[in-house]
């Protein structure tokens, strides 16, 4: 029974409690760390809305690997996307491995919205754009077919960068 006072009595020095602060700190900023870096996966019910709002918008079958967001930048990250071509069994119109899209909130609550992209990163991409004699051409729909009130939001992209892809254009 004499070791308990004696426990209280040395945890209650005035280094072990600065040592105990510290390593406090420590385990918190490392625990930050480890969660900010973390890509969270946004779960089967965000990515089956984001597949079917974004198939019924370009008005072509969209297909989402993985959908995520990157808590330490920001970042919603979309991998193994896919967009079918324009009839089942045709060469798919895009591909992409992955896709890091970066927006800036701010402007979102603004009273006239604007949804600025800061970046889209891009890699292990294919594009296949074909033109056909009558034409017609492969390429999704994307504007919508009645006309926007102009005043209601507005979107703009700042930078993209696209690498390890590759661009087919096929004119029948």
């Amino acid at each position: 029974m004499k070791l308990f006072p004696k426990l209280r009595r040395a945890l209650r020095h005035p280094a072990i409690r600065w040592a105990s602060l510290v390593l406090a700190f420590v385990v918190g900023i490392l625990a930050a760390v480890i969660v900010a870096s973390l890509t969270v996966d946004l779960g089967p019910r965000v990515h089956a809305i984001a597949e079917r709002e974004a198939s019924k918008r370009i008005e072509r079958p969209l297909h989402i690997g993985r959908l995520g967001i990157h808590l330490l930048r920001g970042r919603v990250v979309v991998e193994d996307l896919l967009i079918d071509g324009v009839n089942a069994g045709d060469r798919p119109f895009f591909t992409a491995k992955r896709l890091s899209i970066s927006l800036d909130w701010s402007a979102v609550m603004q009273r006239r919205p604007e949804f600025i992209v800061t970046s889209v990163e891009m890699t292990d991409w294919r594009m296949y754009v074909e033109t056909f004699p009558d034409g017609r051409h492969n390429f999704p729909k994307l504007t919508p077919d009645r006309p926007r009130d102009p005043s209601a939001w507005t979107t703009t992209l700042q930078y993209v960068r696209a690498y390890r892809g590759e661009f087919a254009y096929s004119d029948h």
